[in-house]
C-alpha cells in the first residue's frame, strides 16, 4: 500500500483530502511523473465512500486498474467511473470491466451534460495538455477546464458522505508552460513534482513543492492551514514513500 501519511501530515490535509469542491493541479516530467499521487487521492476519497471519475488522454482503463492494484487500492469494490479521452484510439473491444462509461467526442457539450448528471465526484483529469497536442491552443483547454471546474463546484456534498473536487495531471515543460500558468490561476493547490535538483540518487525518486493556488484564499482558514511543502519521494513497484529531505529510511 503507497504511504502517504506523511504527505498528508506535513500538508496538513484532514483525511489526505483538502476542503470539498477545491482545485488541485499536479505536474511532472518525463522523470517525474505526477501520477503516483492519483492512487493516493482515489483511495482517501474511496475510504468516504465517495465516486472518481477518470477521464484520460493518455491511458486505457486497464493501465490505470494495473496501477492501482499495485498499490492496494481495490477500485472493483467502489464507484470510478472512466471517460475515454482517447478520441482515435476504439475500446469498445475490451472486456467489460475496463471499457469506458463515456468516451469524449467533437462535442464537449455531450460530456459536460453527462457529468453535471453523476453525483458528486473526485474528476481527475489525467493529460490534460494532450489537448495542445491535438491542436487546441491554451484560451480552448482553459474552457475545456473551467467548465469542468464549474459542474464540480456546483454538485452538493453531505458534510460526512462523499467528496467532490478537480484534480489535472499534465506534464509541465516549455510547451506547456503557458497552460500550466493559465492553470495555477485556476487553483487552489499546486503540486509539482521533479527531479532531485542534487543529481539521480538510488534512495530519492525525486521531489514533491506543493504550494498553494491562486484561488487558495477563498478557503483559508485557520482550522485547516494549507502548509507550502518540499517533500522527497521514492516510488517501488508496490509503494510510494513521501519523507523530509534527508529522512528516507535508506539513508537513516
Amino acid at each position: 500500500m503507497a504511504t502517504y501519511k506523511t504527505l498528508s501530515s506535513k500538508l496538513n490535509l484532514t483525511n489526505g483530502l483538502p476542503e470539498v469542491s477545491t482545485t488541485m493541479i499536479v505536474a511532472g516530467g518525463l522523470e517525474a511523473d505526477g501520477i503516483v499521487m492519483i492512487p493516493h487521492l482515489i483511495n482517501n476519497v474511496f475510504e468516504k465512500q465517495g465516486s472518481v471519475i477518470l477521464l484520460s488522454f493518455k491511458h486505457p482503463f486497464n493501465h490505470y486498474l494495473h496501477i492501482m492494484r499495485k498499490m492496494g487500492v481495490n477500485a472493483s469494490r467502489h464507484k470510478l467511473q472512466f471517460v475515454n479521452g482517447l478520441v482515435e484510439t476504439d475500446l469498445s473491444s475490451l472486456p467489460p470491466t475496463t471499457r469506458p462509461h463515456f468516451t469524449l467526442g467533437a462535442d464537449w457539450t455531450e460530456f459536460y451534460s453527462w457529468l453535471k448528471s453523476q453525483p458528486p465526484s473526485l474528476l481527475i483529469i489525467d493529460g490534460l495538455c494532450s489537448l495542445l497536442d491535438l491542436g487546441h491552443d491554451v484560451k480552448v483547454v482553459m474552457s475545456f477546464f473551467t467548465a469542468c471546474q464549474q459542474i464540480v463546484e456546483n454538485w452538493q456534498v453531505r458534510s460526512d458522505d462523499g467528496y467532490a473536487g478537480l484534480v489535472a495531471n499534465m506534464l509541465l515543460d516549455e510547451f506547456t508552460e503557458l497552460l500550466a500558468r493559465s492553470l495555477i490561476r485556476r487553483s487552489h493547490y499546486f503540486f509539482n513534482f521533479e527531479d532531485l535538483e542534487s543529481g539521480a540518487s538510488t534512495d530519492v525518486s525525486g521531489q514533491l513543492t506543493a504550494i498553494p493556488g491562486h484561488l487558495h484564499c477563498q478557503i483559508q482558514s485557520g482550522s485547516s492551514k494549507f502548509k507550502p511543502a518540499l517533500l522527497h519521494y521514492k516510488v517501488t513497484d508496490t509503494t510510494v514513500q513521501f519523507f523530509s529531505p534527508g529522512q528516507s529510511s535508506t539513508i537513516l
